[in-house]
């Protein structure tokens, strides 16, 4: 990382400062947090969840036996009666609170290979697409959203629309037929894309994976004034007629850096105006390492983003091609990810999706277990999901074992739930039975054990507040078996996590902060923790959730030193404090500019080793530092 000269004098200006007020108390400023970080999100493509108006079916672009068109799912069979049926009710009765829709906008024209059922062609801004229904469908759905005390989340695209310019050598046009296609008008002026071709092959003489066309969709120059006010004034109206409390942002890897930092504002201030105070805002950024995901959190300013390093480690870990020890190394990075305005625990975090590949297939397809075990594998995913730090999110169908067939991916990945026409879809085996053939998918829901599973890990969460997105500190992490504690921070009781990835039984001994007797919270069985140290056995392929049954009372801490080392992986400085403790300590740090007298958090670390990763490029003068445990 290249520094300026102004920039350098400030990392020696940190270098030379004196690390004082290092001492133990409560930490005075909450964790930043966003509006959804307690929710356990259900993402749905509208299109394949359920009919309920075949009267919208027959739209250009419907073809139900084929993967690559409309299938006839639509807004109000989503939406259901709002008490009991296949709709959001069903959603509810499986411990969901938030549901994530893929985008509902207009889509471009379909053409011979394909239409826009899964949202991202978007051409009209300001209407919903009508093989989805109408604007007062989605009135409906967000009525019984409320009523149900759901939270509804909008997938949005910002980066690009449909494909509706053309070229002609290099030379970018509209065609005469497609002129006024767009909607609000200002898409329709060819000056506000940046017009250079496909993102593989592009000639823009900056970076063809910001300014290149994403698979041939018309990427739009969102550096400009006139782009990003627009999209704020387009996506405020969704916000304010809808009451959606949350945005997750399609391709965010591939929007200008300066995005997020004009439009965001915008979309947080609209919201505000519309009485929800903390909206949330997360991006796709596909990348799966912490230090590649870390700087459009931290410098492009995104409030959150998918948590694709946790995808990639969490399944490897459920089907045993990876060990616990590269589940640790993971959650060793979360401190990438804190600062006064972000943290690890607003990563939405995932096992499939509608791209990669559904969760059971992705654990299915290493191969190198017996086919009896992929059940347990998969729930042992969820376990890890629900119970570890973060905002959980499953992808519709996973809930009844839905796999999927050849590479299992993009249109293999997204099966209809109501009885499909699409012979592949009818013949695929699923995790926990036969292939659906021409039945649907909702009938033996609450039977089924994946979803039983997912129903208690969210009565878990809602009972026992301190197993949801919480503090969590790292206890074991040795072959196959990964444990945690967790605790809420208005609470002092401890709560401990155990997982075995492995076929055979493990007896381990994991530190707490809590002697005592401790009880199993699914069998009731209880452990007794001498000194502060547990000894537990775990069957193959399980989990344990133990809480301790009094108070966290191992509270010594022992102060080490404050230091201050540039870190090479992000060009950002590591601020360390050292520390020895069983307890479940947590620190702030805390900087300001030499002269000035009052102080500005840098973050607060819920977990040890305690640290925080300071920009070098937010100060321009000499500063101090320092640390409250």
């Amino acid at each position: 990382m290249k520094l300026s000269r102004l920039a350098l004098l400030a990392l020696l200006a940190l270098l030379l400062a004196p690390f004082n007020s290092l001492y133990a108390q409560t930490p005075t400023v909450d964790v930043a947090r966003t509006g959804i970080d307690k929710e356990v999100i259900y993402f749905v493509m509208p299109d394949r969840y359920r009919n309920g108006d075949s009267s919208n079916d027959n739209f250009p672009g419907f073809d139900p036996t084929h993967t690559a068109f409309f299938h006839g799912g639509d807004l109000k069979g989503l939406t259901g009666n709002c008490v009991d049926d296949d709709g959001l009710a069903r959603l509810k009765k499986l411990g969901f609170t938030a549901i994530w829709l893929t985008p509902l906008v207009v889509q471009q024209p379909p053409t011979d290979g394909g239409a826009g059922y899964h949202g991202y062609w978007g051409v009209d801004f300001l209407d919903v697409d009508p093989h989805l229904g109408t604007k007062e469908d989605l009135l409906a759905l967000s009525s019984c959203a409320e009523k149900l005390g759901l939270k509804l989340i909008l997938d949005v695209v910002t980066n690009h629309t449909g494909d509706i310019v053309w070229y002609n050598n290099r030379e970018a046009y509209i065609p005469d037929k497609y002129k006024n296609i767009k909607n609000p008008s200002w898409l329709n002026e060819i000056s506000n894309y940046h017009n250079y071709g496909d993102m593989n092959s592009c000639w823009s003489p900056g970076a063809c994976v910001r300014d290149g066309d994403f698979f041939g969709l018309d990427d739009l120059a969102t550096e400009k004034p006139e782009v990003y006010n627009g999209l704020a004034e387009v996506y405020g109206d969704w916000i304010e007629k809808y009451g959606f409390v949350g945005f997750r942002v399609d391709t965010a890897r591939h929007l200008d850096n300066e995005f997020f930092k004009n439009w965001s504002p915008q979309i947080n201030q609209i919201a505000g105006e519309s009485g929800m105070a903390n909206f949330t805002i997360f991006g796709e950024v596909w990348e799966p390492s912490p230090i590649a995901l870390m700087p459009y959190i931290r410098v492009n300013k995104m409030q959150s983003a998918l948590d694709f390093p946790f995808q990639r480690v969490a399944v490897d870990y459920a089907a045993s091609s990876s060990n616990a020890g590269i589940l640790k190394n993971l959650f060793a990075y979360d401190d990438y990810y804190t600062s006064a305005t972000s943290s690890a625990s607003n990563l939405v975090t995932f096992l499939g999706n509608h791209d990669m590949g559904r969760a059971n297939f992705l654990i299915e397809r290493v191969k190198i277990n017996p086919p009896g075990q992929l059940l347990s594998r998969v729930k042992l995913a969820n376990t890890l999901l629900y119970l570890s730090r973060g905002i959980p999110t499953v992808y519709y169908g996973d809930e009844v074992g839905i796999l999927g067939s050849g590479n299992g991916r993009d249109q293999l990945a997204r099966q209809d739930l109501f009885p499909t026409k699409v012979e592949i879809w009818k013949q695929e085996a699923r995790v926990t039975g036969r292939p659906v053939g021409d039945a649907d998918s909702f009938t033996d829901t609450f039977s089924n054990p994946i979803a039983k599973h997912l129903m208690a890990l969210s009565e878990l969460r809602r009972a026992h507040p301190a197993l949801a997105n919480e503090q969590m500190q790292i206890r074991y992490a040795k072959g196959p078996v990964f444990a945690f504690s967790k605790r809420a921070l208005n609470e002092k009781r401890e709560y401990l996590v155990a997982l075995n990835n492995g076929a055979k039984a493990r007896t381990v001994t994991i530190s707490t902060a809590t002697s005592g007797k401790w009880r199993d919270l699914i069998d009731g069985k209880s452990f007794m923790s001498k000194s502060g140290e547990l000894t537990l056995k775990l069957d193959g392929l399980s989990s344990r959730i133990l809480r301790a049954e009094s108070d966290i009372n191992l509270r010594g801490i022992k102060l080490g030193k404050l230091t201050l080392k540039e870190d090479f992986l992000s060009g950002f400085y590591n601020l360390s404090l050292k520390v020895e403790s069983k307890d479940l300590a947590i620190a702030e740090f805390f900087i300001r500019t030499k002269g000035v007298s009052k102080w500005s958090t840098l973050g607060v670390d819920l977990n040890q080793p305690f640290k925080v990763f300071i920009d070098p490029y937010q100060y321009s003068g000499p500063v101090e530092v320092k640390a409250i445990v």
